[in-house]
């Protein structure tokens, strides 16, 4: 039996994040499957979703580990990675965990990070997964925005 693998991953370090992430695709993109992971609810209904295939997995680690080494989860056909809140995801602890879902990815995808702060995993972990990232500082753009504004 066939099973539509996805094509989508995204890393959310909170269950309530990844919820509304899910939300927020299901809204704006109504017509991709889509299946939001993550634990302390029953693996049965999770699973389920991902058998009738899906194009958007969006999770938060610990659950995504589990349900790839349930032989669940497949992510050889995923081209877009987002990881999101990067810095929180070591905050939680799931620095180890992250690391063990990118190698489980293809090497040709692209990747997008997002991050309010960039401590020294956060920076190695864009280093050692990211071809040629570019870094937008948001910070920096509004401070020059605003200076540059004052001046005219």
């Amino acid at each position: 039996m066939f099973m539509r693998l996805p094509r989508a991953l995204v890393l959310a370090p909170t269950r309530e994040l990844a919820k509304q992430v899910e939300k927020e695709i299901k809204e704006s993109a109504p017509y991709l499957k889509t299946v939001c992971v993550y634990g302390g609810v029953s693996y049965v209904t999770q699973q389920s979703a991902l058998s009738r295939g899906v194009d958007v997995v969006v999770g938060t680690p610990g659950r995504l580990i589990d349900l790839i080494n349930g032989n669940t989860l497949r992510l050889n056909e995923v081209e877009y990675l987002v990881l999101d809140e990067a810095d929180q995801m070591l905050a939680v602890g799931f620095e180890e965990d992250v690391e063990v879902i990118l190698e489980k990815l293809p090497p040709k995808r692209q990747s997008m990070l997002f991050s309010a702060t960039m401590p020294t995993w956060v920076k190695k972990l864009a280093r050692k997964y990211l071809n040629n990232p570019l870094t937008i500082d948001l910070v920096r753009c509004s401070y020059f925005r605003l200076r540059f504004s004052k001046d005219t």
